[in-house]
């Protein structure tokens, strides 16, 4: 096994070896558990193995993940952008039609105004929603790598029930809990995760956190 990539974010490289492995890729993690035992959150980087066969066809999969990503997002961009030129055109054309007619024009910028305000109303209320559909696992690393733990923890409770039968999301308030050293509900995260994914990687998380809670207890 070689090291195709290294992270510092936990999270990132759990969701990267789950994307390789959905693809048939024989990898693992490297220094996954280290700050589990005591060490500080990610102080050490944790690296992504792979089979020296499968290097070419791993760096593909998380190549062609990003372009995606990159992808999407350009699209969404695109599409707004056009939006607002197509707006734009309409106010044009309205305006050069009126124009010539002054009392028109007053009612043109007297309807530009109540647009404007109902828009800005309508963005105040509409907001939360938006920034629900716009959360992805990467919102919620984040606000974990900025220490706030109370958003992270939203966002992927959120996400999560979502899809409740996807075993990463479980695995990720597990670890946020962890980060918090709230043991025992991070140990009912885990366990959680391991139930609907029994990989080795979940059954060790769920033994370290089992083991420094007799350690807590034994005190």
């Amino acid at each position: 096994m070689i090291t195709l990539r290294s992270y510092a974010n936990p999270i990132e490289a759990g969701m990267a070896k789950s994307m390789l492995e959905a693809h048939d890729i024989s990898c693992t993690l490297a220094d996954e558990n280290a700050n589990v035992y005591g060490g500080a959150p990610f102080a050490m980087p944790v690296r992504l193995l792979v089979s020296e066969d499968q290097v070419d066809e791993a760096k593909k999969v998380l190549q062609d993940a990003e372009k995606l990503a990159r992808s999407d997002a350009t699209e969404r961009e695109l599409s707004m952008e056009e939006t607002v030129a197509d707006i734009l055109d309409e106010l044009k054309k309205l305006r050069s039609k009126v124009e010539t007619n002054t009392a028109l024009v007053v009612l043109l910028f007297v309807a530009m105004a109540f647009f404007i305000f109902i828009a800005l109303k309508s963005s105040s209320t509409s907001t939360p929603s938006r920034q629900v559909q716009t959360e992805t696992w990467r919102s919620a690393s984040t606000a974990l790598d900025n220490g706030d733990y109370d958003k992270a923890t939203e966002i992927a409770q959120r996400l999560t029930d979502k899809n409740p039968t996807y075993y990463y999301g479980y695995y990720y308030l597990g670890y946020i809990a962890l980060e918090r050293n709230h043991l025992k509900e991070a140990e009912g995260y885990f366990v959680r995760a391991y139930e609907l994914f029994s990989t080795s990687d979940n059954e060790q998380r769920h033994q370290a956190v089992r083991k420094r809670l007799e350690i807590e207890h034994s005190r």
